[in-house]
């Protein structure tokens, strides 16, 4: 998935955005990487994975 920037046009949003960051797109950009790292650690392809993962906890 890939997601655009916030990009000008509501005044109200842009004001959010100014005084509390892009909220959104950080959601998105840690969704993503949450996704990545799900569909690493459950792919059948690399068991290893999973016990990699656990040790670094």
């Amino acid at each position: 998935m890939t997601y655009r920037p916030h990009t000008p046009g509501s005044p109200i949003y842009d004001q959010l955005v100014r005084e509390h960051g892009d909220v959104l797109a950080e959601a998105r950009r840690l969704a993503e990487i949450t996704h990545q790292q799900a569909d690493r650690l459950l792919s059948w392809d690399a068991p290893g994975l999973i016990r990699e993962y656990a040790d670094q906890l």
